[in-house]
């Protein structure tokens, strides 16, 4: 029987290389300001990027949601116009 390809063992180490890569990385910017201003330029440029996806995603979303609102708000708008008539017709 072949051994899994991600053991706890891996996933563990790869975690664990993961927080020392990032630990030399932080203290490399420390060392070097040439490092630590193109990172932070580039970090600047990700977080614009991503609040203006993110308001993008929003307002499709809430568009979405106000074509089903307005659809759902005709639907029960035709029903109580063809109860009304109904009555109106049945009882007069």
């Amino acid at each position: 029987m072949p051994r899994p390809l991600l053991t706890d063992e891996i996933i563990e180490q790869a975690k664990q290389d993961k927080e020392r890569i990032e630990r030399e990385l932080q203290r490399e910017m420390e060392n070097d300001r040439e490092i630590s201003e193109k990172y932070d330029k580039i970090e600047q440029d990700l977080s614009k990027q991503a609040v203006y996806k993110s308001r993008r995603i929003e307002n499709v979303k809430q568009q979405r949601r106000s074509k089903l609102i307005n659809k759902w708000l005709l639907i029960v708008t035709i029903i109580v116009v063809i109860f009304l008539i109904a009555f109106i017709l049945y009882y007069f």
